[in-house]
């Protein structure tokens, strides 16, 4: 019963339902099907498997798990603020700071512990509230990887358009990217946090300045 309750406690808080406004941004994917860098089903599992592999993994799980392990809020705000300072272009750090406020909210409505700190990053709020329930670490570098791996779906089913076949296929095949991901990082979680994507960056400055547009990043 206590698995089951950690599971359900996990669903909720990664839920792309959550009411955090994640579907308001692409992460840099609505710039790169306007570049046509994304453009087919293949073009996209190849965007999020490298995202995955070079940004999520390295970075984003790296300080979600420094949170989830920190135990006093002076080590947590220490964390977020390295994290907040990773973000290379405004539209990321906005899509990061918007969303963990609105993470914070919801879980000081669901009387969640919340850490005092100016300001939020999504990825550490995972971390920390993850392990105030308990949810294993495991689960929560799953539960990131799979929540924006779910979100860039919504993402091109909208801005390519892909249908829902074809999102599915994309899904079914990057599967085995997040199960082996989260493998290696349980077996590297002591390396220093880093991102090698550069072109999601460019992408990414370029969307500030894209004339139409769906998504907020």
């Amino acid at each position: 019963m206590t698995r089951s309750k950690h599971l359900i406690q996990a669903l909720h808080l990664f839920s792309p339902s959550l009411p955090i406004g994640a579907f308001a941004f692409s992460q840099g994917l609505e710039a790169a099907i306007e570049s046509q860098y994304v453009h087919d089903a293949e073009t996209l599992k190849c965007w999020c498997d490298g995202v995955i592999r070079f940004s999520l993994i390295t970075l984003d799980c790296h300080y979600a798990v420094r949170a989830y392990r920190a135990d006093s809020e002076s080590v947590f705000r220490e964390v977020n603020a390295e994290l907040l300072v990773s973000r290379e272009t405004r539209e990321l750090l906005q899509e990061e700071l918007l969303l963990g406020a609105a993470l914070k909210k919801w879980a000081i409505d669901q009387g969640a512990d919340v850490p005092e700190a100016e300001e939020y990053s999504l990825v550490c709020l995972y971390g920390w509230i993850s392990a105030r329930y308990e949810i294993p670490e495991d689960w929560l570098i799953s539960g990131i990887l799979w929540s924006w791996l779910d979100n860039q779906m919504l993402v091109a089913a909208k801005a390519i358009p892909l249908g829902q076949n074809a999102l599915q296929g994309v899904l079914a095949a990057l599967k085995p990217v997040v199960t082996e991901c989260v493998g290696l990082f349980a077996q590297s979680a002591t390396t220093e946090a880093h991102s090698s994507v550069p072109l999601l960056s460019i992408l990414s400055a370029q969307h500030e300045t894209q004339y139409s547009r769906l998504f907020r990043s």
